[in-house]
């Protein structure tokens, strides 16, 4: 469960500045020609960029991250890795490899919920995929990922032999999801 902030934005100045203080306008941009197709500019030849689908971004977000929608086309080359398929006792799930369960000091049980998180943090990079395309998904897709989150470690919890294991994976389920849900609030769940 990666967490990763959006960027520090500059504040934008207002029109009462003084001329001076303004910084100064870009240089005039060298239009780059294609070596390989002559006569078209880079920009010419940069593939149309693709939407977000129509319709229930939070059932979007479910059939990614349980395979039954695969990847976007170009995901791999956007984001820098393919993601993969397991099997759990619960169904499918699509995992970032490079994903993992990343916690504040490392408490609680991270390899147990490893799973869920590698999963969890696929479901925000698709979130930060639309969001580069320049079609950033509805909050109800981060949601949905946050949702899986919470659900897969509490099956996780609920699978172990004996009360006492399954209190405690229960409790720290608890403790992960709430924190990842409040985090997505404190980002108004869009893009993380």
């Amino acid at each position: 469960m990666i967490i990763r902030n959006s960027p520090v934005r500059q504040p934008q100045t207002s029109g009462t500045d003084s001329p001076t203080a303004r910084p100064a306008a870009p240089a005039a941009r060298n239009v780059v020609k294609d070596s390989f197709s002559p006569g078209t500019t880079a920009a010419q030849r940069t593939g149309a960029i693709s939407k977000a689908p129509p319709g229930d971004h939070g059932k979007l977000m479910n059939e990614y991250l349980t395979g039954a929608r695969p990847p976007p086309a170009d995901f791999e080359q956007v984001m820098g890795y393919k993601p993969y398929a397991i099997q759990t006792p619960h169904g499918q799930r699509m995992q970032d490899p490079l994903g993992y369960a990343s916690v504040p000091g490392q408490i609680g049980p991270v390899k147990e919920f490893d799973k869920a998180a590698k999963t969890h943090d696929y479901g925000y990079d698709l979130l930060r995929y639309y969001d580069r395309k320049g079609t950033p998904l509805k909050p109800e897709a981060r949601k949905a990922a946050d949702a899986q989150f919470r659900q897969d470690m509490f099956d996780y919890a609920n699978d172990q032999k004996g009360t006492l294991s399954k209190f405690k994976y229960r409790a720290w389920a608890q403790i992960y999801a709430t924190a990842v849900e409040l985090n997505s609030v404190r980002q108004g769940n869009g893009p993380p």
